[in-house]
């Protein structure tokens, strides 16, 4: 019997194979003996020594039984448990480990291992209850994680918050009113809004320093600052005197809301401009009930707000450019100039756009289609409606120094298109050429200069002559912070001023994007691509997804 070779402690902890030598034994022993024989003395459960007890089977077969006499070959073990702590000290995640005929976790241990880590906050004492009473489930050796405390994040303080505490008219052209019926009436868009003086505006919510996290071993983590800014004062607007976040009226007038601040505008209210008005030029913003009727010139130092169409006439504003219903000119001859001008120093938004030429020094924003304009902005331009399934780009040009985002680019069996973004791409590659060549010159000027034998030159030349080297290095930093600044200007317009397309190109488009790539949700089939000056002519096939 094999039982006789293993010897168990007095605490019944260990179990030791002891083969006396001269023994005997009744046949060769294989290592299912000796784990049979542990079986038979309740020990099996104990954490098992596989390789010693290979070695004791090797022993006996090579005559070495001195060698194994004692062998440790089985051990009662506690349960176990380890805790991982991340680097970033917010979480530590514990696994137990079942025992090997021993006890389960006891909470001293737990408690042990816990001040051992130095964990102090954020424990969450259901997980620890939750092992605790697991680890009396687990079969020796089997093991069970779960994090047992997580540290609290920082909370970033909020930016300072500007509220408008008046109706933003260029919103609100864009929604005509409800009837009593139910019906809506599109030309009807309310009454004017217009303020009185000591009307509060806006107000202004100040930045927060946010809340500090802690860590699990008790370290504060500073929260970052939210970025506190001041208003921003617009002409017939002004602070308070007697709040500093509140912003009022100086004067009567209507109200042209910014991020940060607003501005009180003289307003010319008329109904529609055409023949018995004649054309309008005003000192302040307009606002057109209907229509600029053809023919029309109307100018503006501050916007303009027209509640049905532009048509055929020439509106310069200094601010935006809002239109209910659309801007629609006469079709022309290819080189023909187009019938309907619309210029403004801010934004222009409408519904629709044809046969037109507008121009703006920011964004475009075009919610149905542009078909055979000229789109020129210096922002971006946007022909696309807010679930960006709907807006289309055909016929014309459409230039861009921002992004151009679209639905569809061009439509099918319709006129030549061409797009254009990044307008200034070469303008940022000629000024980029230029302060390297400066750079460069500056630098081989200072070369030739750290040749000169300072030593051998006279007291008055060899003065000059480290003046201009003074000079030069001085002129290399101010190169070099330019350079490095117009460098990350011009990657960062490549990587943001691509062209979107949510849907579709068609063919007959010319594309030219001096950016890092296309971006399409589906096929594309232009004539021709330009990228970066060189034109490629490409198969239908997909880009990538947006």
């Amino acid at each position: 019997m094999i039982e006789q070779f293993l010897v168990l402690s007095d605490n019944k902890s260990t179990v030791h194979f002891t083969l006396p030598e001269h023994t005997e034994l009744p046949h060769q022993i294989e290592a299912i003996h000796i784990y049979q024989a542990l079986k038979n003395t309740g020990t099996n459960n104990y954490y098992l020594f596989d390789s010693e007890i290979k070695n004791i089977i090797s022993s006996i077969k090579n005559g070495n039984i001195s060698n194994v006499n004692g062998t440790l070959i089985s051990q009662r073990l506690d349960a176990q448990l380890s805790i991982e702590v991340q680097e970033d000290e917010m979480t530590a995640t514990m696994t137990v480990t079942g025992a090997y005929g021993g006890v389960p976790l006891r909470g001293p241990l737990i408690i042990e291992e816990l001040t051992n880590k130095q964990i102090l906050k954020g424990i969450n004492k259901d997980n620890l209850k939750a092992l605790l009473l697991k680890s009396k489930d687990l079969a020796p050796g089997e093991t069970a994680s779960d994090i047992i405390a997580i540290g609290r994040e920082p909370i970033a303080g909020q930016d300072t918050i500007f509220k408008s505490l008046v109706p933003n008219i260029l919103e609100r052209v864009l929604k005509p009113q409800e009837t009593d019926d139910g019906h809506v009436d599109m030309r009807n868009l309310g009454e004017v809004i217009s303020v009185k003086k000591n009307t509060p505006l806006m107000k202004r919510i100040p930045a927060t320093p946010g809340t500090n996290g802690l860590t699990i071993t008790g370290k504060p983590i500073i929260a970052t600052f939210g970025i506190d800014s001041d208003f921003q004062l617009y002409p017939g607007s002004s602070i308070s005197p007697i709040d500093s976040n509140l912003l009022v009226a100086d004067i009567d007038g209507t109200p042209l809301i910014h991020a940060s601040g607003i501005a009180i505008d003289n307003l010319l209210t008329v109904k529609s401009i055409n023949a018995t008005s004649g054309h309008v030029s005003f000192n302040g913003s307009i606002f057109v009930q209907e229509d600029i009727e053809p023919g029309m010139k109307v100018s503006a130092e501050g916007s303009i707000t027209v509640g049905g169409f532009i048509e055929n006439a020439e509106v310069n504003a200094k601010g935006d450019i809002t239109v209910m219903n659309g801007i629609i000119g006469r079709p022309v001859a290819d080189e023909d100039p187009l019938t309907c001008s619309v210029t403004a120093e801010g934004k222009v938004t409408t519904k629709l756009a044809q046969n037109a030429h507008i121009m703006a020094h920011n964004d475009i924003h075009i919610t149905l289609h542009a078909n055979h304009c000229i789109l020129e902005s210096l922002g971006s331009i946007f022909v696309i409606d807010n679930t960006e399934k709907h807006g289309t780009i055909s016929g014309g040009k459409a230039t861009a120094n921002g992004f151009i985002k679209t639905a569809n680019l061009g439509i099918e069996g319709g006129a030549y298109t061409k797009i254009h973004a990044f307008h200034d791409f070469n303008t940022h590659k000629e000024t980029l050429h230029a302060l390297q060549k400066r750079y460069d010159d500056v630098s081989s000027q200072i070369i030739k200069i750290e040749q000169i034998n300072i030593e051998r030159q006279s007291p008055e030349l060899a003065e000059k002559i480290l003046r201009s080297k003074e000079k030069s290095n001085q002129d290399l930093l101010t190169l070099r912070s330019a350079l490095k600044q117009e460098q990350t200007s011009f990657n960062s317009n490549l990587k943001k001023n691509n062209i979107f397309v949510t849907n579709k190109i068609f063919p007959r488009v010319d594309i030219q994007f001096n950016t890092e790539h296309l971006v399409t949700k589906r096929e594309y089939s232009p004539s021709k691509v330009s990228y970066s000056g060189y034109n490629i002519d490409i198969e239908p096939v997909m880009i990538g997804k947006k």
